[in-house]
């Protein structure tokens, strides 16, 4: 069995920062909405689904035929796994994005409403894919810090115990900076999010497909850079992250200013 070691504070604290990120932010955000704007769950509800639907069931069961279709021609070389990771994120999210600013949210095509949207869009990404890792990993880490873990594992058998001693390895392992990075990510995300949000409201607002499609070069460019990079440096990805979506964010800045209400 793998000898547990301490997890370093450092990484404890990371987890925590990345959990509380992930849960705190989107709420506290669609709580300011919905008293100062008067923006509606509803709107939080349908980006929350929208996200469920088309990321993670439509694009996920596409992922699965393409790529077992494709074996390695794809996966086996980043380029192309940056351009089609790229444009299927752009596709299932900004389409669901449209479908929901169009259909779903009918009667409630604010731009207000929009920014809503944004933060359950987003802040379900965030809970899903960071929060509940994040939580899992504080309370493990916390538990093998305390020494309880060892009377955990003493209960499984022998496979299961290696199984899950084995899992425990990058607890300690990760540099510690990582786990705020990824909390900061999920924060730059969400800007992204609700920023691609208020553009996809103009496009159906105004009737006019340039927002949308600017909406989708956003996207596409962001997680192709993301995928890109992803290999290079951490630091690096984030840094570019962060400037592509601090130009989306103050393009929809300006978008959101000039709507008609």
């Amino acid at each position: 069995m793998e000898q547990l070691q301490t997890v370093p504070f450092g990484s404890v604290a990371g987890m925590l920062f990345s959990m509380l990120i992930s849960f705190l932010v989107p709420l506290g955000l669609a709580a300011a909405l919905w008293r100062k704007e008067k923006a509606s769950w509803f709107s939080y509800a349908a980006g929350m689904t929208v996200f469920i639907l088309f990321a993670m069931f439509l694009e996920s069961m596409a992922h699965a035929v393409i790529l077992t279709a494709t074996g390695s021609l794809i996966t086996g070389n980043l380029l192309l796994y940056a351009l089609y990771g790229g444009l299927m994120a752009a596709a299932f999210e900004e389409c669901g994005r449209l479908v929901a600013m169009r259909f779903v949210l009918r009667r409630h095509q604010t731009k207000q409403n929009a920014l809503m949207y944004g933060v359950g869009h987003g802040g379900t990404e965030a809970m899903l894919i960071l929060g509940l890792t994040s939580l899992n990993n504080f309370i493990n880490s916390t538990m093998i810090n305390s020494g309880t873990m060892e009377g955990t594992l003493a209960s499984l058998d022998d496979a299961t115990r290696q199984m899950v001693s084995q899992s425990f390895i990058a607890l300690w392992e990760t540099p510690s900076y990582l786990f705020f990075v990824a909390g900061y990510e999920r924060l730059v995300t969400m800007a992204l999010h609700i920023a691609l949000s208020v553009l996809v409201y103009r496009a159906v607002k105004d009737k006019t497909a340039r927002w949308f499609w600017a909406t989708f070069g956003a996207h596409f460019a962001a997680d192709f850079v993301a995928v890109l990079l992803s290999g290079v440096s951490v630091v690096l990805t984030e840094a570019v992250f962060t400037v592509i979506t601090a130009g989306v964010v103050w393009y929809a800045a300006k978008a959101y200013r000039e709507a008609a209400e």
